[in-house]
């Protein structure tokens, strides 16, 4: 309510904002406890312990670490993509016809 009656009309972006930050943390939240299960049970299995290892839980922070960029970029992409596609189409389009101009052209008749 408050958007429509103060004329804030930027609510895609928040919107798009809430869709890949959303589905960014449930994603990371459920590899990092999928890898701390997995490697304590690894570690169980091998070595026979049965307590926590700060290992195990200092490699999945830096796993998750290492993850956040990649799946952020892709999971932006993927929305953009989706919610955005004439925008979308009408970029690649352009990028498509410029390119395609820019070899066609002769510059020494220019």
């Amino acid at each position: 309510m408050a958007i429509l009656r103060y004329r804030l009309w930027e609510i895609d972006t928040i919107i798009n904002k809430a869709l890949v930050y959303g589905t960014l943390t449930v994603m990371l939240a459920v590899i990092y406890a999928g890898l701390v299960i997995g490697l304590q049970t690894l570690l169980h299995l091998f070595l026979g312990q049965v307590s926590q290892s700060p290992v195990v839980i200092v490699g999945s922070t830096l796993a998750i670490a290492g993850l956040f960029q990649p799946l952020r970029f892709s999971l932006q992409k993927l929305i953009d993509r989706r919610f955005y596609r004439r925008k979308y189409d009408a970029a690649k389009t352009l990028g498509t016809f410029s390119a395609t101009l820019r070899n066609e052209m002769h510059l020494e008749i220019l």
